[in-house]
């Protein structure tokens, strides 16, 4: 075979490794990451101005562009925004955007909007790569470490039963979070850190340390996403154990390190988090709230901030 055609066929080798749909769990990393699917290999222009890093055009549109929309089945790219089409999780575990790059909705986090994050200080703009790595990275979904310019702000023990179809790997049932004392909270308060922190801590409950209720009078500024479990909130009369510790149609999803939700009243590890209440990305509901009416076994069904309370507190 002559240099050229050796070529030629070595070219088209490439080419179809290139397009063929990535293994399970390798998206944007290893054999899933493909440059021609963002870059190009010369120069793309968008209004009259080159784009950064030769990309195919600027980003959240780059994102989008497979990351909205996307049907069939299998591992598909996981649709983000605000309708899923077949293929897709049925209830997916970040929610999504309830519009596209420059609109304000108040539905949860907005893309290309200028603002400052609640609980946060300064004002940013949000895009895809702010919490999520391109290139991937061995993090869960990708995401970045130290988000907003925090320090210390790993992502910590979540994980996925399985990893495959996408319709199955995005869903809600599908995530579990095992970390204890800070967790993925931790992880949200490098732009939200007023609102978490340890029992003790000014942002969170001034002088006083842990989930007391002495005196009758409750310690928490805010609602505690860290160092206080179901079983200890039980006990200082923030948590009613007929209502958590009973059988619920579906649950809110919890922190807990072993895995055992509800547990009981006296034992029970069990600790809300930012996605107890919060998407992610967003939601159909003010500040992309969860609502979830833990009398039915459907989940995210909730009319009212006030079925996602009394799934722990019965009033």
């Amino acid at each position: 075979m002559s240099t050229f055609w050796r070529t030629i066929s070595l070219s088209l080798v490439w080419w179809a490794a290139a397009l063929a749909p990535a293994a399970a769990g390798l998206h944007h990393r290893d054999a899933g990451l493909t440059c021609s699917d963002c870059h190009v290999a010369h120069l793309t222009t968008e209004g009259g101005q080159p784009t950064p890093k030769l990309l195919k055009t600027t980003e959240p549109a780059l994102c989008l562009s497979c990351h909205d929309g996307q049907g069939g089945g299998g591992d598909l790219a996981p649709d983000v925004m605000e309708s899923a089409g077949p293929g897709q999780a049925a209830h997916r575990a970040a929610g999504a955007f309830r519009g596209g790059p420059g609109q304000t909705t108040g539905e949860g986090h907005d893309l290309l909007v200028a603002a400052t994050p609640p609980g946060g200080s300064g004002t940013m703009t949000l895009t895809c790569l702010s919490c999520h790595d391109p290139h991937g990275n061995s993090y869960y979904r990708n995401l970045v470490p130290n988000p907003g310019g925090s320090t210390g702000r790993g992502v910590t023990a979540v994980s996925e039963a399985v990893t495959t179809p996408t319709a199955t790997q995005y869903d809600i049932s599908n995530s579990s979070y095992r970390a204890s004392d800070g967790g993925l909270s931790q992880w949200c308060a490098g732009c939200h850190g007023d609102f978490h922190g340890a029992g003790g801590a000014v942002n969170m409950a001034g002088s006083l340390v842990g989930d007391t209720n002495q005196s009758a009078v409750t310690p928490w500024l805010r609602h505690p996403t860290r160092d206080v479990s179901m079983a200890q909130a039980r006990y200082d009369q923030h948590v009613d154990s007929s209502r958590w510790f009973s059988a619920l149609g579906s649950r809110i999803p919890v922190v807990s390190p072993t895995g055992i939700i509800p547990g009981t009243a006296l034992g029970s590890d069990n600790e809300v988090f930012c996605g107890s209440c919060h998407k992610a990305h967003g939601s159909p509901h003010r500040y992309g709230l969860l609502l979830d009416d833990a009398a039915t076994a459907a989940p995210e069904d909730g009319n009212s901030p006030l079925d996602t309370c009394q799934q722990c507190h019965y009033k």
